[in-house]
């Protein structure tokens, strides 16, 4: 049975699905959120340093993304009446402007990879990374694993993936990582292809550290 290719139309949409996929490989956490919305500031044609305290990593956004947006949970504690296990999920996401599905993600799960060790934390990973792959309905042609000890600030490992629509130009790049018990995901989507030749998304990925300015 061939594949059905993936309109734009839902390739722009699997960015909130990828939130929700995200999300769903952490425990339960309380249901408030705290959210900024930077509508009121201009697009800005340079690109943006971005750090987050509450999700513990720093990167640089493309140009196009000061109407960026942020999120995270409130997450509660174990105790006797309730198991929950205390988990952070931040999200920073930018839909670019002036470009029509197209833009990139930072998460943090922190606490997520709290009770997995070796491999059953790299199977937490691959999870993500497999369910964000058929969320875009994209199939991965470059897979690679990473690998980067930033001395003090710690290890940190995982695995790159690069994939597109089956049958259509649609590109999707993936960087799931684990730093002991955290997990991120670096993210970014490009409905019109030529992600992966623009140098901008190569700055976001690289520049990206598990740790604040």
């Amino acid at each position: 049975m061939k594949r059905r290719p993936v309109s734009h139309r839902s390739f722009g949409r699997a960015a909130a699905v990828a939130l929700v996929a995200i999300a769903a490989a952490a425990p339960a956490a309380t249901p408030g959120s705290q959210q900024t919305d930077l509508k009121g500031l201009p697009d800005s044609a340079k690109p943006i340093r971005f750090s987050s305290a509450e999700g513990r990593f720093q990167t640089t956004f493309p140009t196009g993304c000061a109407r960026m947006q942020r999120k995270q949970n409130t997450p509660i504690g174990e105790d006797a009446a309730s198991p929950t296990v205390k988990v952070r999920v931040v999200f920073a996401t930018c839909e670019r402007h002036g470009r029509k599905d197209e833009g990139c993600q930072v998460s943090a799960s922190l606490g997520a990879l709290r009770d997995e060790q070796g491999q059953a934390a790299v199977d937490e990973v691959l999870a993500v990374v497999r369910k964000l792959m058929s969320d875009y309905g994209v199939t991965p042609f470059r897979q690679v694993p990473i690998s980067r000890d930033f001395g003090s600030h710690g290890k940190v490992e995982g695995v790159d993936v690069h994939a597109r629509e089956p049958m259509g130009v649609g590109e999707v790049w993936i960087r799931g990582l684990m730093r002991g018990p955290d997990m991120y995901v670096l993210l970014a989507w490009k409905s019109i292809g030529g992600l992966f030749t623009d140098p901008e998304y190569s700055v976001f990925f690289n520049e990206f550290r598990p740790w604040p300015e």
